[in-house]
């Protein structure tokens, strides 16, 4: 969006929203949000009304925006698409991607192996909210930049909005510990790796094999969480 109020707004949100900020079905209320931005409610209106165009958000009669959630199948569906989409990226970006572009992808999967030893060093099995946003921060940073490399702004737009739908709707469900965040940064490395040879079929394969880990974890994850709602 423009550099507005609604621009800012829009930022805002969407920022807090893969942050986890809000989960699913929470609520979303203009007057504290124009607040947090020194801006009035009219503006923040306007970008909930672009969150809930692009499916972030659901307009609620007698509620207002409300944080959308999805079904098991939904969530499979958007793993698809990324499926679908992002290996292709992968091998495009092998050709194109420069030593600039490189070093960043690099320095995002770094950040993540220092979050992932900081767990390790802590022993803790559960990692803090703040360190599992960074760590999610830091994911999708590698991911857009490698989508970017690849050079075509269309296949950017729709599978960026993919991921980030993927993490406001996952983060709650996510089951971290420094084992999954450890195998998350070697299928990373292994991306990465593919890159810098400049090996499009082992970035495309490195990728799918990525997503699809990626999958299995969430939903181990929500049948957990699925197990624990029957045992209360």
């Amino acid at each position: 969006m423009r550099e507005t109020n609604a621009g800012r707004a829009y930022d805002h949100l969407k920022e807090k929203l893969i942050a986890g900020a809000f989960a699913p079905g929470s609520r979303i209320l203009y007057g504290p949000i124009g607040k947090e931005l020194g801006i009035s409610a009219t503006p923040v209106r306007e970008a909930i009304g672009q969150l809930a165009n692009e499916g972030f958000v659901q307009l609620v009669p007698q509620l207002g925006a409300v944080v959308r959630e999805i079904s098991r199948e939904e969530l499979i569906e958007l793993y698809e698409m990324r499926e679908a989409l992002e290996p292709y990226a992968a091998a495009r970006a092998a050709e194109r991607t420069r030593p600039a572009q490189l070093e960043d992808i690099q320095k995002h999967l770094q950040r993540m192996q220092g979050l992932t030893e900081q767990i390790r060093q802590n022993h803790q099995s559960k990692p803090p909210v703040e360190i599992v946003q960074q760590f999610e921060q830091e994911d999708l940073a590698f991911h857009m930049l490698i989508i970017e490399a690849a050079g075509n702004q269309t296949m950017v737009r729709t599978v960026g909005n993919s991921n980030v739908l993927v993490r406001i709707f996952t983060t709650h469900r996510h089951q971290y510990d420094a084992d999954v965040m450890s195998a998350t940064c070697e299928d990373h490395r292994r991306i990465l790796t593919a890159l810098e040879r400049g090996k499009s079929d082992a970035a495309r394969d490195a990728m799918a094999v990525h997503i699809r880990n990626g999958l299995e974890v969430t939903l181990a994850a929500t049948r957990k969480l699925a197990n624990r709602w029957w045992e209360t």
